[in-house]
């Protein structure tokens, strides 16, 4: 029987990534997944709260003051943003084969009936010059999800980083503030991306290994390791 395989914008940047992690990450599940590093949960904690935040100006109908400078338009309405939020209810692309694309979106504005995804991201240091990279391909399948789910978009979506600035003696943080406005990818570059990473999945044993993955590599040093002490014994 015919699998199906339901994707993510965060899968197919692992596939972009390393095919070989991909193709272990999805058929083989998470004995074989790469090794998780501890992250902190105050990114995820600082995520609700911002989401909390836009919904007090959507109640009024307007952006956050600190960000309409950036962004124009409006924020779509309280029970649409509630479902697409949600990963079981966001926003999916099935294919003619039953495959799945599906994303969550923090936000999304609304200007000139163009609808234009948005992100919040959450940092402990100022931005880099390749900070939105990986979040390109993020960016290009929402736009991607909601052109397939019969909404006008562009090619454009924004990223709004929170960036920690101090933190004063009665634990009150401030926040630098930054928007970016990034070109995403044409939505056809999208399908094929998905569309690529589909065919990765039905091959009957993972890709050639990647040079260029640091995991790949190091899991073969440690593969060649247990070869040589396999001989000495």
């Amino acid at each position: 029987m015919k699998r199906n395989f339901f994707l993510s914008p965060n899968t197919l940047n692992l596939f972009l990534d390393c095919p070989r992690c991909f193709w272990f990450h999805i058929i083989k599940g998470e004995d074989y997944r790469r090794p998780e590093q501890p992250t902190s949960t105050l990114p995820r904690k600082m995520d609700i709260l911002i989401k909390d935040y836009f919904d007090i100006y959507r109640e009024k109908n307007t952006l956050p003051p600190e960000i309409e400078k950036f962004i124009s338009g409006r924020l779509i309405d309280e029970d649409l943003i509630k479902k697409w939020r949600n990963w079981q209810t966001g926003l999916r692309f099935i294919d003619s084969d039953g495959n799945q694309l599906f994303g969550a979106l923090d936000e999304c504005v609304v200007k000139d009936d163009i609808y234009i995804p948005v992100d919040y991201k959450s940092r402990g240091s100022l931005l880099k010059e390749d900070t939105s990279s990986y979040y390109f391909l993020q960016m290009s399948c929402y736009n991607f999800l909601l052109f397939k789910n019969n909404y006008k978009v562009s090619n454009e979506a924004y990223l709004v980083y929170y960036i920690l600035k101090s933190l004063n003696s009665n634990g009150l943080a401030t926040f630098d503030i930054e928007v970016e406005k990034i070109k995403t990818f044409p939505l056809d570059k999208v399908y094929e991306i998905f569309r690529n990473a589909i065919d990765i999945l039905s091959l009957d044993r993972p890709p050639q290994q990647s040079n260029n993955c640091a995991f790949c590599n190091w899991a073969k040093k440690i593969i060649n390791i247990d070869k040589e002490q396999f001989r000495l014994f």
